[in-house]
């Protein structure tokens, strides 16, 4: 019975050493907890159809929408619409700026316009608010796609391969 109690007794003084060590010797207990990183924001962009006008005339549709990620904490304290924007901003650089030939838009640098829809919106906010832009849907169907082809499917011609959107629990409110 003796050997019992005392094998007990080892046996708690061996478990308490055992975590005074592991407490003493894990490390700062000052030290700060990295804080966790909040994953960029998914902003839906309205679905676009901009006409194209050439030699005074309707000569095709642009249709498009883009999407944005931007950074949650930034978009907290920046309260900008940030889908109005981008709309303003693709008519801006599509039909303002004339920064595409359309009719030609098989020739589109699209990392160029998704870097400069980027770097446009960012200067708007004063802040790196927009961190991707994403290309859901960037096709040109011309006027004699649309006339010619009124009874039958009609076929676009696809720009750049559509980019999937984020998975819905990483989604903002577009009207930011």
């Amino acid at each position: 019975m003796i050997k019992i109690v005392l094998i007990g007794v080892w046996v708690c003084i061996i478990s308490l050493g055992g975590v005074y060590a592991a407490v003493t010797l894990s490390g700062d207990p000052g030290a700060e907890i990295a804080k966790p990183v909040t994953p960029p924001a998914y902003v839906a962009g309205e679905t676009l159809s901009i006409p194209v006008v050439s030699e005074g005339a309707v000569t095709g549709y642009f249709l498009t929408k883009v999407s944005v990620m931007v950074d949650q904490e930034k978009a907290a304290t920046t309260h900008i619409p940030i889908a109005p924007y981008v709309t303003d901003e693709l008519y801006t650089i599509l039909v303002g700026n004339k920064m595409i030939d359309l009719p030609k838009a098989g020739d589109l640098d699209v990392e160029g316009l998704r870097s400069k829809i980027k770097d446009d919106l960012n200067a708007r906010a004063g802040d790196a608010l927009v961190t991707a832009v994403i290309f859901e849907q960037l096709d040109y169907l011309s006027k004699a796609d649309l006339n010619g082809k009124a009874s039958q499917k009609m076929a676009s011609k696809k720009i750049v391969p559509p980019e999937p959107a984020p998975a819905a629990g990483n989604t903002a409110a577009p009207a930011h």
